[in-house]
Formats: structure tokens, sequence, C-alpha cells
């Protein structure tokens, strides 16, 4: 799955925003979580985050101190080797984010959907350690929303348009090669 139909949505200006992340939240649309390897998702979780431009610590002021320790274990989660207490370190991050959502209402500047993006992090990080698959629909969701409600509506549509492509690419398939048959010499 490609992030080509969101970009195409995202740079075509007659369809409003928020119709457009209600079609990646609906599954009309592919979620930029759910593309390219494992590897390369958690990665791009983690920029979703804190990257300097699209991060939501770029566009939500404040959260820098929640989104930095989610992001480095979406990194950690990225990386082949895990530590081995990776799941404890998810869960230490699910209270704080509640108890710092309980805090702020939806439309608050952003805040508290940046605020849910990262307890949808946390759970799926959570079901990674548990070996379920995440597709990052929700987090993305709520981070987009954010972005929506912090900027205005054009610089909300380059923000994600920047962070669609940032998206990591599906990884081509190659066929597998067939073994030589090899006459026997006579």
């Amino acid at each position: 799955m490609s992030t080509d139909r969101l970009l195409f949505e995202l740079k075509d200006g007659n369809r409003p925003l928020p119709e457009t992340i209600f079609g990646l939240s609906a599954g009309a649309l592919p979620s930029p979580a759910s593309t390219g390897l494992s590897s390369e998702r958690w990665m791009w979780l983690a920029d979703l985050l804190t990257h300097p431009q699209w991060g939501m610590t770029a566009v939500v002021d404040g959260l820098h101190h929640v989104c930095a320790p989610v992001a480095r274990l979406c990194r950690l989660t990225a990386n082949a080797i895990h530590p081995l207490n990776l799941r404890e370190l998810w869960a230490a991050e699910q209270q704080p984010t509640i108890d710092l959502l309980a805090m702020h209402s939806p439309h608050d500047s952003g805040h508290w959907e940046a605020l849910t993006a990262v307890r949808e992090l946390i759970s799926d990080g959570l079901d990674h350690c548990h070996g379920l698959d995440i597709s990052g629909v929700e987090a993305v969701t709520a981070a987009f929303t954010a972005i929506i409600t912090a900027q205005v509506a054009d610089t909300a549509r380059a923000t994600i348009t920047a962070a669609t492509s940032h998206a990591p690419h599906p990884t081509p398939v190659e066929a597998p090669k067939l073994p030589a048959r090899l006459g026997v010499a006579s």
C-alpha cells in the first residue's frame, strides 16, 4: 500500500482537510504508518512526534517532555534488537500521558489531540510488545487532527503533506529466483 492516494488528496485543495483525515481514519485512504517495513514505520512515527518541521513538538507548544520519550521508544522498537524491558518502558509512559490528557479538552490548541496521538502510540507500542500487528491509524489520525486544530488550514495542509511525503514507501517484492537446472554432462 502506498500513500500516493493520500498525497493526491492533500495536494488537491478542493476536498476539505477534515474530510481527508476522516477518509484516513475510516480506511478509505492509506495511513502513512502502514506502508514500508516495520522498522521504517516506527522511525516515521518517532518523527511524527519530534520532527522539527512537521512533528507534534513543532506544531503544538509545550509537549516536548511527553513526545521525546515516546519518540525514543519508537526508535528502540524500530531496531531489530529490543531491550528486554521494552514493554515496561512503554507501560511507564502510559499513566503520565493519560494524566496530562485529562488536563486538556478537545480543540484546546491541539494539545488534547497531540496527547491522544501519543497515547495511541503507547498503546501501539504495548501491542507490538505482545506480538500484535499495529496499523498506527489512530495515532496518525489524532496527530493530523492536532495539526488541523493548531494551524490555519493552508499551513496545516502543508504540514500534513510534508509528514506524509516523508512516510516510508512500500518495499518492492522481488520474484524468487528459480534455481538453474543443469544437465548432466555425457
